[in-house]
This record gives structure tokens, sequence and C-alpha cells, in this order.
């Protein structure tokens, strides 16, 4: 018999598609934070699939997916349907185990990525309020206002040229920009300007008019971007972050934003977050609510009204092709 384990609150969207997807012959449980740690290492036991959630990696101050993962002898599969793993060491892993990272969310977050940049090169939301009280400040025609800019001709730098970097720079040429990317790993891609290792990153900092984190969080990119890094940003450069807020100093990034030695950044995920039940956090210990070059958004780039179909059917997908015995997708590592 196959047991399935979903996990946290957000494990009930799969509970019946997952049901139905294994039969009534096989069990699925479900595993929610009220219940406490210990019943999750327990019906882990004889799980041969996990589902991942936010809950389960968070619960106990980070310390459960170790323990699930020291007591889960027979798991052959975890199914990670968010971005980021940086919260996942191999070595926990069973012997045999597969992870899948089936990540749905590339699409709207290269999608917030381009209304980020649109946004800050066209502010309609300003134009909006200045007109409503009667006030011409920007426009032509006999106005001869303020002036607003474009996408096209400028330089965007990809901090990160996984999945979403490589949307985003597909995005980004429809839109007649020049893109150019750092990582651990270059490889060959004649789509961009240029594509080098992340020894060249003061060198990205310094061509781009737009600079997007999209690295995995963890020690290898922690405080990645500092002061001396964002120093070597041009002063009209906008920084966006949907990585991890670890990736940015946190103090470096405020000065540069407070001392406007920077144009602005773009911030989605943060340096604090709220416990289990709590909906008031400050996101950072220092004020970035009281800028006004800072757009600040809650962990949303990829929280969409759409997202969820998908990765109940990219769950749903694997799950079968588990049972049926035929390749994964979006297959992440082998233990």
């Amino acid at each position: 018999m196959l047991r399935v384990v979903l996990t946290g609150e957000y494990g009930k969207v799969f509970l019946d598609p997952v049901k139905h997807a294994v039969g009534q012959e096989n069990a699925v449980d479900l595993w929610l934070p009220s219940e406490g740690a210990e019943r999750m290492v327990e019906i882990a036991r004889e799980a041969e699939v996990i589902v991942a959630s936010a809950e389960w990696v968070l619960h106990e101050k980070r310390t459960l997916v170790k323990r699930t993962l020291q007591n889960a002898k027979k798991l052959k599969l975890i199914l990670v349907p968010f971005s980021g793993m940086d919260w996942l060491d191999r070595a926990w892993l069973p012997a045999g185990s597969v992870v899948c990272n089936t990540n749905v969310g590339i699409d709207p977050i290269a999608e917030y990525v381009m209304l980020a940049m649109l946004q800050s090169a066209i502010p309609l939301q300003e134009m909006d309020s200045e007109l409503r009280a009667a006030r011409w400040g920007w426009g032509g025609a006999s106005v001869l206002g303020r002036k607003h800019h474009e996408l096209q001709g400028r330089t965007i730098g990809l901090v990160g040229y996984g999945r979403i970097g490589h949307r985003v720079a597909e995005l980004s040429k429809a839109f007649r920009m020049r893109v150019i990317a750092v990582s651990r790993n270059p490889g060959i891609d004649h789509s961009l300007e240029w594509y080098k290792g992340t020894d060249s990153l003061d060198d990205l900092l310094a061509q781009s008019d737009y600079v997007l984190l999209s690295v995995p969080g963890g020690s290898e990119t922690q405080g990645l971007i500092g002061a001396a890094q964002l120093a070597c940003m041009k002063a009209d450069a906008v920084l966006i972050n949907i990585a991890r807020g670890s990736v940015v100093d946190e103090d470096a990034l405020y000065e540069a934003l407070r001392e406007k030695r920077i144009r602005g950044a773009v911030i989605d995920t943060w340096y604090r977050y709220p416990e289990a039940g709590e909906k008031i956090c400050p996101p950072a210990t220092r004020p970035f609510a009281d800028l006004d070059n800072v757009v600040m958004t809650p962990h949303a780039a990829g929280w969409t009204e759409e997202l969820e179909a998908r990765r109940i059917s990219a769950i749903v997908a694997n799950v079968k092709r588990f049972m049926s015995g035929d390749a994964l997708f979006d297959i992440y590592l082998h233990a």
C-alpha cells in the first residue's frame, strides 16, 4: 500500500485530488501544525511520498524537516510545490529518495519583475493622483511637463540564471532590453548580451539599470549584495529582490536607499516573517517603510489566483508517474 503524507494547512488543497489519484487502496494522510511535531514524525515513518509545505519547513524553528527525514526510512519521493530549496540538506534524505521541485510560479514571478520595472519607468499612480487633483505636472502636448522613462534600451542584470531568470530574460528581450547575467555555473546562452560567472558580479552591477536577484538562499549567497556591491550600482539603478532577504545585507541596503545612492528597490522577500497565526510583523529591523524609494510587497510575487490549479496538477501528475514507474518531472536531486 502506498502512503502519501501531505503537510500543513495548505496541504488541504491537494487532499481530494491526491486521494482520487492514488485510489481507495492507498492511504493519504494530512499533517497539520496544530497536531505537533511528534505526529508528523510518527506518520512519516510509513510514508513513501511527502508533499512539502512552508509550514512543515518552518515548524519548530526549522527543525522538523530534519527530524522527519531521519525517521522516514521508507521515503522515496519528496514533492516541493514552491520555490526555494535552501531549507533542505541532502544528507538528511533516505538513501535512494528523490526530490522534485514542482515550482509552477515561474511565470507570475517573471510578470511581477516586469511590473516592477515598468512601474519604476512609468509612474502611472503618481500621474493619476496628480491629475485627479487637477495638476498637470506630467505630460506632453501643450503641457510640456515631466517625462517618464522607457524600458527599451535599458539593461537588466540577472544575478542568478535559473528558471525565473530565463523567463525574465525572455520577457525583457521582448521589450528590447539588453540582458546580461551572472551565475555560479555559467554556460553558453546566445540570447544574452553576455553570461559570466559570479566573479563578474561587480561588472554586472555597474552596467545594469535594473538588477534582479533570483539566486537560491542559504549560506553560499548570504550577504552576496553588501555595501561594496551596492556602491558598484548606478545612481539611477533599481534593485529587485525576489530571491531571499538574506541575499542582501539589510543595513547596507537601507543606508543606500536612505541616502539615495541608488534610485530605488522593489523588495518581495524579507528579513523577518510572521510566526504561524500572526498577521502583524515588521518585515525588517530597519524602517524601510519610511523610505519613499522602495516598493514593499509581502512575498507575493508568485501568489496568484491561477497558481493553485497548476500546483495541484503538477503534484498529481508526479504522484501518478511515481506509482506507474514513469520518469518524474522537475527532479531537483537524488539522494
